[in-house]
């Protein structure tokens, strides 16, 4: 009886790292309908809101995502439905008309950074990433603990391939990353809330969303 012999599987594709520029270039109509939804001035989403699209395009590149897609191309999704739904809510629940108006802007910044950000480790938990230098040269697998901007940052990184993890996924480090990929524009925006800075923290780490914003981020379609 002969012998079958299995074929060896194929090595994961060497993905080229890309600027961020580049990777939201081709996402022009997801970014313009973002601007549109953030309802607030040119000048207040080129300081906030862009700067926090371009470090998280850097970070996932083109990372897939369990839906089918990519990560960047379902959390540009999550945050338009995100600030869609925002449309329809008083915020906090229950506020006053004048402190509604006043916190508006904060409690709509943290909706889009929390579509982006939260639960990030558990996107990227089912991957191992492994890097390659510009002539091939394997540089080894990123590590968030060791480089938490990124696999993009890392020293001579030009490619990445992504294959299944076969580690078990450790705890939740969203929360090192987050303070990385938010600019200080962003930031001051919601420090200066103090009201809207706590759910912003708490829907960052905990595993339920504050009720606040679950009727915004809750991943079941809106009644």
């Amino acid at each position: 009886m002969g012998v079958v012999v299995s074929a060896a599987p194929a090595a994961p594709e060497r993905v080229e790292i890309l600027e961020p520029e580049a990777l939201l270039a081709g996402r022009a109509a997801a970014v313009a309908k973002l601007r549109h939804l953030a309802g607030c001035s040119p000048a207040q989403f080129d300081a906030a809101y862009a700067p926090l699209l371009a470090a998280f395009a850097r970070y996932v590149q083109r990372l897939p995502d369990a839906g089918g897609t990519t990560v960047l191309d379902a959390r540009l999704a999550r945050a338009a439905t995100a600030l869609a739904r925002r449309r329809g809510l008083i915020l906090p629940p229950g506020a006053d008309p004048e402190r509604a108006a006043r916190e508006a802007d904060a409690w709509t910044y943290a909706l889009f950074a929390l579509a982006l950000l939260r639960g990030l480790a558990g996107a990227l938990a089912p991957w191992a990433v492994a890097l390659w230098a510009a002539d091939g040269r394997p540089l080894g697998r990123w590590r968030v603990q060791t480089e938490p901007r990124g696999f993009s940052r890392v020293a001579g990184a030009g490619a990445y391939s992504a294959h299944p993890c076969d580690e078990p996924p450790g705890a939740d480090w969203t929360p090192l990353v987050a303070g990385a990929l938010l600019l200080p524009a962003g930031l001051n925006w919601l420090w200066r809330e103090p009201g809207v800075m706590a759910v912003w923290q708490k829907g960052l780490l905990s595993a339920e969303l504050p009720p606040a914003v679950a009727g915004a981020l809750d991943p079941a379609p809106a009644a």
